[in-house]
């Protein structure tokens, strides 16, 4: 079964997926996009900080939470740790769905609810066939499809499992009255403890309208992990609040890259391009990716459009480069004994933060 041709496949409609999509798509490209199992909720939590809002034109009723206070824990110490500008918190479920409803405006756009089971290069083009036998042509293929990804496998090479991470969570069901009576409001919690994580990460919980996303993320494995994450809720005195809630648990791999000479490796080829946590483009440090993603989205469509799929690794290197890098470096150090010392100045920030806030307040 043949669809014809497209001049892009994009394979994955997540946030990098869709935000390419809706540049190209804007700009009259014809494009093909694949994603069998959009949209789905996933254990990340949906924890986008405000760039994302502001720059990606996010529409209010997405943002369930609006988030001013990080409850950290860690070493002993906990604290308040007060975001400005504020962050906020949505379901990727909805999220997801908003960004390629949104890409799928542009006539040019169209989505293949099929999974890509393999790709094949040709002198001049890509075909790529799904679960279903179909069979679609390509000039430019660009993988969004996470990590690990099949298109980084087919085309360039494996992400390598030193740089993959495991995050498990729950989504946990209950009444808004029951999330504000139980957390804080405006509030993330996050729980550094070697009890627990000891690979590097953290556990967090993540109150939303009418859930709470409780997750764990590591280099462990993932069996390990929801033991360990079943044993915080058991054990820790913050997962009092949830033991008797019910909900539904996923895992997934996200890249965690220690090392910033991964960064000057290429994102790009003859006819194709790696974007989002494909191309690895996660802070190692907190896991968030979909400030990457949709940029790189943005940049990698831009790229196209200026003529040379090889300007998206300027780009995005000149727009974002250095957080990873600098994030990279310092991933080790920070969940080493040795982040103490990166530690106590955030808490020390904060103490002075607040009070300030307090003594204005009074005033």
């Amino acid at each position: 079964m043949s669809s014809g041709m497209f001049q892009i496949g994009i394979v994955g409609a997540g946030p990098a997926g869709s935000a390419c999509a809706q540049i190209l798509g804007e700009a009259g490209v014809k494009v093909a996009i694949f994603d069998h199992s959009h949209p789905r909720e996933k254990p990340c939590g949906g924890f986008i900080e405000d760039r994302v809002v502001e720059e990606f034109d996010i529409p209010k009723m997405l943002l369930e939470n609006e988030v001013k206070w990080n409850l950290a824990e860690r070493f002993g110490l906990r604290t308040n740790f007060l975001f400005e500008p504020s962050q906020f918190l949505v379901s990727r479920k909805n999220f997801d769905q908003y960004l390629l409803q949104r890409a799928l405006k542009n006539r040019g756009v169209t989505f293949f609810n099929e999974k890509v089971t393999e790709v094949k290069k040709n002198s001049e083009n890509w075909t790529l066939n799904t679960n279903l036998g179909r069979s679609i042509d390509v000039k430019l293929l660009i993988g969004a499809d996470g990590c690990p990804s099949l298109i980084r496998k087919r085309i360039y090479k494996p992400f390598p499992q030193k740089f993959l991470a495991v995050t498990a969570g729950y989504d946990f069901s209950c009444s808004n009255e029951y999330i504000e009576k139980n957390f804080a409001k405006n509030s993330v919690e996050v729980y550094y403890s070697q009890r627990y994580v000891q690979k590097g990460g953290f556990i967090w919980i993540f109150p939303k309208k009418a859930k709470v996303n409780v997750g764990i993320g590591s280099r462990e494995t993932g069996n390990k992990l929801k033991q360990k994450l079943d044993s915080f809720i058991a054990l820790h005195p913050a997962g009092k609040r949830l033991r008797n809630l019910e909900g539904s648990f996923c895992a997934h791999l996200i890249p965690a890259v220690w090392k910033k000479s991964f960064f000057n490796l290429p994102c790009t080829g003859n006819s194709w391009a790696l974007i989002g946590d494909a191309a690895g483009h996660v802070n190692p440090i907190g896991g968030l990716g979909i400030y990457y993603a949709m940029k790189g989205g943005q940049l990698c469509g831009r790229a196209f459009l200026d003529g040379d799929i090889h300007l998206f690794d300027q780009y995005w290197r000149k727009d974002y480069g250095d957080e990873l890098y600098n994030a990279a470096g310092n991933v080790s150090k920070f969940y080493s004994n040795a982040g103490l010392a990166l530690w106590l100045p955030f808490v020390f920030r904060n103490f002075l933060a607040k009070t300030g806030h307090r003594l204005f307040a009074r005033q």
